[in-house]
């Protein structure tokens, strides 16, 4: 990934910093559905430099900014940003395309969307259907798990084929060394990495 654009929600008093990324990540992934492949992958992956988990209080926090990465230049002006967040520009601030700073650069990432885990008591009921077996059955085969909050931050969007809402949660791995790939239509892959630089 060689070139970034940065996009930064501004503060509102229309809006909050919430709804402005639920416009922002909407009009991102249809940008990136238009630019996909055959395979429904892209060659655009997202960075959000902010990005931190409190794993204490189980809660996580993109931020306020996310940086738009491409191999080039070209690809950068072929998916025009400009034209797809013309809606938000007293929401959103966009940058100029920008060449990565390699001295700059402190490590690799991969963001991801992941699943938040099913609560217990969705569990339960889930296995005393599927083995057709009591509740109470069910309950004493979950005696020991131990129930964790999922932390990572996410983003709501309105799926534009069914109209309902879902949580878009996002992931991050730190990696030794880039690796080169592809992402989904939402700029996550939990194997192709974007450099992280402040």
């Amino acid at each position: 990934m060689n070139y970034y654009i940065e996009l930064t929600v501004i503060d509102s008093p229309e809006l909050t910093a919430y709804q402005i990324w639920s416009k922002l990540y909407t009009q991102l992934h249809l940008a990136f559905v238009e630019q996909q492949d055959d395979d429904g992958e892209i060659s655009y992956g997202v960075g959000f430099p902010q990005y931190r988990i409190n794993a204490d209080k189980q809660i996580g926090f993109l931020g306020f900014r996310v940086r738009i990465f491409a191999p080039t230049e070209q690809a950068l002006q072929d998916l025009n940003l400009a034209k797809w967040l013309e809606r938000l520009t007293d929401y959103v601030h966009m940058t100029s395309i920008r060449p990565v700073p390699q001295d700059r650069v402190t490590g690799h990432a991969c963001y991801y969307r992941t699943a938040p885990k099913i609560p217990l008591r969705h569990r339960i009921l889930h296995q005393a259907k599927r083995r057709g077996i009591s509740v109470d059955e069910a309950r004493a085969y979950f005696q020991d798990y131990q129930e964790t909050k999922t932390a990572e931050p996410f983003v709501q969007l309105n799926s534009l084929t069914n109209g309902h809402s879902f949580r878009l949660y996002i992931g991050k791995t730190v990696k030794m060394q880039p690796q080169s790939g592809s992402f989904s239509v939402y700029g996550l892959s939990r194997e192709t990495t974007v450099p992280e630089f402040a």
